[in-house]
């Protein structure tokens, strides 16, 4: 199968169904003109599809394909069986479409995919007289690639829209978020009245303390392989480049990376001075520039270095617009050190796609620090032109806060990131490189990327899914509920009631629909819906340990409550540790060196172990471990790390074996101390009244 073509699971079937019947070998060449360029324009329009395609003549061929629309009939049969299975439709819903939708349609009898080259009516304004000829094979492949990025298209081209389909039968969600890319101008809300506002509220500190890294699980909440990239697995690349940013944005922290080597200063305007008022001004194509007065500074990237440099016990000397902006700026790095973003897909002024960088307000700590800055912000900070009665004037932005730490992280993401070599997609997520899509096979890409990125941005529902794990003798059992968060009162519902009971019909698939999003994430939701609750989520204890360690931190990102026994809620990692005794050879205790000796030891909480009994314990597993009344995880990066550290750490010098001795505590770790150490410390660390010999005079 050609490189870049039917990538996903759906445009695959395209070609392969056509590969099957291809005994004349003219996909291949179809896909070498398509490579190439050749294929000019695809329109497609219900159930035809209208192509130019360049050949040996000057002016491209003309070329048209009929696909065969689905009787009314058999759209019945279909939509009936789809209803039967309630997952299917909470996926549809999320614009999704589940493989399983295929094998219902062709059990009633419906050509998905075609079987044969009649199956289409195809003609193509060339001399060649085969069909398919190579123009035609070219726009198959394309077709392709258009499944890739819109998999509805395999029905729309039998003119059958499954949305459609379900809201015939009542089946719809009536505030559902449009599929539309939002316009960036949309977002500049702007103020009506400025309200009163105290300076002093600018110059209190902000405590950064609190936020937590959460660059992985914010990564794993993405999908993998995204259909709109076709180099790969895009979602491991945006990772690469991801990890990498927080990284240096943490060694800009810890003055490790000069900042000044990722914004050169040479050619910086002056220092900011205590009369300086700057402001920030953004347009609806999303370029800022710095107003205000008293500075010389046009644009963000002269900005930040002077925020940088500004020493944070004298920004009472500033005016309060230098403190709000230098408290902006830290939080926007902060927030990148600890992966703490999140990319937005939005459309210019210009009708062109861009992506923008946000703070991740789906971890409740950034959301009280989006809090915070809002306090802390003079009104009228961050201006936006706008078209009022047909003029344009620049007023507040309403939501300045999350605004200005847009402006400020993207600019640091694009600075910190590499250079992509010509990676068109990787330039518009990391390098502000904007894209058009309007090439060939491109008009359903900035959908796709925004599908893929829409589990960002739909935590903010009325129904909430609840995990709550139970252990079952060696196996788990998940369970879900469903919480409804405007009445706290109220306890969370099973799954099952949901899925059965009446009184629920309403609310049902706007409640499958967000929890249709933790199908990737939970193994078995699926069935378990589908069979209305009747079936239970199951893991054994070689499943349950990723899903503990991996996938739960992800799930809790997206603002779901986890309820865990006991003895998961404080996992076991074993920590080097060491046993403390009395130097057996020692004659005399004038030298500490004399005193004591060690061997190593591995520590499970409070229990302390040789080497040889964890290894007993372990048995060559890893993964979860019961060990009384609690679990134990071990994975191979464990195994490894004790092993380098009994192998490869210097011994322990006599003062380190003191000190450890008399804190009973080693990195962090219990430790062992024998009778007649634990007896050698009592005598060194007590103090007795000493009578002075009779018969002393000194």
């Amino acid at each position: 199968m050609a490189n870049n073509f039917g990538k996903t699971w759906w445009g695959e079937h395209w070609l392969r169904s056509l590969d099957n019947i291809d005994y004349d070998n003219r996909l291949p060449r179809g896909a070498s003109y398509a490579r190439s360029g050749h294929v000019k324009e695809v329109k497609i329009k219900e159930n035809q599809i209208v192509a130019k395609v360049a050949g040996s003549r000057p002016s491209p061929y003309k070329v048209n394909l009929i696909v065969p629309p689905f009787f009314e009939e058999q759209i019945v049969q279909m939509m009936a069986k789809i209803i039967a299975r309630p997952m299917l439709i909470s996926k549809l819903l999320n614009r999704e479409l589940d493989h399983g939708i295929l094998t219902i349609a062709e059990a009633v009898g419906l050509k998905v995919f075609p079987k044969q080259w009649t199956d289409f009516k195809m003609q193509c304004s060339c001399p060649d007289w085969a069909v398919p000829c190579k123009h035609l094979a070219a726009v198959i492949y394309m077709v392709s690639r258009e499944i890739d990025n819109n998999p509805f298209l395999v029905f729309e081209i039998h003119k059958v829209n499954l949305i459609d389909e379900l809201k015939k039968r009542g089946i719809f969600i009536a505030d559902q978020k449009k599929a539309e890319i939002l316009q960036f101008a949309s977002l500049l809300k702007g103020l009506a009245k400025l309200e009163n506002f105290d300076a002093e509220l600018a110059y209190q500190r902000v405590d950064f303390s609190q936020l937590q890294n959460v660059a992985s699980p914010i990564c794993q909440l993405l999908p993998d392989s995204p259909p709109f990239y076709h180099s790969g697995n895009f979602k491991e690349k945006y990772a690469l480049q991801f990890s990498r940013n927080a990284r240096d944005a943490t060694r800009i922290l810890n003055k490790k990376l000069a900042f000044d080597a990722v914004f050169p200063s040479r050619n910086a305007p002056q220092q900011l001075t205590t009369r300086s008022t700057p402001g920030v001004i953004i347009d609806g194509n999303g370029i800022s520039q710095i107003t205000g007065e008293n500075h010389n500074c046009k644009n963000i990237n002269q900005l930040l270095p002077l925020l940088f440099q500004l020493n944070p016990d004298h920004l009472s000397d500033f005016q309060p617009s230098v403190a709000a902006l230098h408290k902006v700026f830290f939080a926007a790095l902060h927030l990148l050190a600890n992966g703490a973003v999140v990319p937005q897909i939005i459309q210019l002024e210009d009708k062109s796609f861009a992506v923008r960088w946000l703070p991740a307000m789906i971890d409740n700590r950034v959301k009280q620090l989006a809090g915070k800055l809002r306090q802390a912000l003079p009104p009228g900070l961050l201006l936006a032109n706008q078209i009022v009665r047909k003029k344009e004037q620049l007023l507040p932005v309403e939501n300045q806060d999350t605004e200005l730490l847009s402006v400020f992280i993207s600019a640091l993401v694009t600075k910190l990131s590499d250079f992509s070599k010509g990676d068109s997609f990787l330039d518009l997520f990391f390098r502000n490189i904007t894209n058009e899509f309007k090439g060939v096979g491109e008009n359903a890409l900035s959908g796709g990327i925004k599908v893929w990125l829409d589990r960002y941005f739909l935590t903010s529902e009325t129904y909430k899914p609840v995990i709550t794990v139970n252990e079952l003798g060696e196996n788990f059992e998940v369970e879900i509920s469903i919480e409804d968060t405007t009445n706290s009162e109220q306890l969370p519902v099973q799954l099952a009631k949901i899925l059965t009971q009446q009184q629920y019909e309403k609310q049902r698939f706007k409640i499958l629909q967000s929890l249709s999003l933790l199908s990737p994430f939970i193994r078995g939701l699926d069935d378990c819906i589908n069979l209305q609750g009747a079936r239970p989520i199951l893991f054994d204890n070689k499943e349950f340990a990723p899903f503990l360690m991996e996938m739960l931190p992800a799930i809790r990102l997206l603002d779901i409550k986890t309820m865990l026994p006991k003895s998961l809620q404080e996992l076991l990692r074993p920590k080097a540790s060491v046993k403390l005794k009395k130097n057996e050879t020692g004659q005399s205790f004038i030298r500490l060196d004399d005193l004591l000796s060690f061997d190593w030891q591995v520590a499970i909480g409070d229990q302390v172990m040789s080497p040889e009994e964890y290894k007993r314990l372990i048995k060559n597993a890893s993964g979860l471990i019961k060990f009384k009344e609690n679990y134990i995880y071990v994975d191979e990066a464990d195994l490894e790390k004790l092993h380098k550290h009994f192998t490869q750490t210097k011994p322990m010098n006599s003062y380190q074996m003191l000190q450890t001795a008399l804190c009973e505590e080693y990195e962090g770790a219990p430790v062992v101390l024998s009778d007649e150490v634990r007896k050698m410390i009592i005598e060194l660390t007590s103090s007795e009244n000493i009578q002075l010999p009779e018969g002393l005079n000194a």
